[in-house]
């Protein structure tokens, strides 16, 4: 495992707001893992499932920000994995669109994934909530692309657990009551 280069310190700058007390600013790179897709030799596609399904980007994506991706796509010459659970976001073309793997994966270059060593669930509601501000860091003369530097420099505010876990809890139930009220308007 080659060894990786530290992340620069948070600058004043980089902070768009005060974080409350006992929160702190930190860099995504140090609270995950992130893993960035790499496209597995084209001879090895199929569509009949032999392999390891193979999201490649947004064509493969379920439709809302934390739906499961489709397994339209299979290889048999997998090169970079995400894991059941991870994030997975779009780093080319669409960039910041986002869904969670419903199962282990091989990703194509399209694509990142990145793994929480604290609460998977709140730093998907972070990355989700900052999609914007993740569209706005994506550079290329063709298309737009986020690098690996840009996803593990973004900064993030860290709460103690307890919080990340109480603010998901209380997103989850708001994120209900808006879906109980949408099917009520329909």
């Amino acid at each position: 495992i080659r060894k990786q280069k530290p992340l620069p310190p948070i600058k004043e700058e980089e902070i768009p707001y005060e974080a409350p007390e006992g929160w702190e600013w930190v860099r995504l790179g140090e609270i995950t893992n992130i893993t960035m897709g790499q496209s597995p030799n084209g001879n090895s596609y199929n569509t009949s499932g032999d392999g390891i399904p193979l999201i490649n980007g947004p064509a493969e994506f379920g439709p809302g920000p934390f739906s499961n991706p489709l397994k339209i796509k299979f290889t048999t010459s997998p090169t970079k994995f995400c894991e059941k659970d991870d994030l997975l976001i779009c780093v080319r073309g669409s960039t910041g669109r986002t869904n969670v793997a419903g199962f282990k994966a091989c990703i194509g270059r399209g694509v990142a994934s990145i793994r929480s060593f604290i609460y998977q669930p709140y730093v998907n509601y972070f990355i989700y909530k900052n999609q914007q501000n993740l569209l706005e860091m994506g550079r290329g003369s063709t298309f737009s692309n986020i690098t690996k530097d840009q996803l593990n420099e973004f900064p993030i505010p860290l709460p103690p657990l307890n919080e990340q876990k109480r603010i998901v809890a209380k997103v989850d139930q708001l994120m209900s009551l808006c879906d109980q009220l949408e099917e009520q308007l329909e």
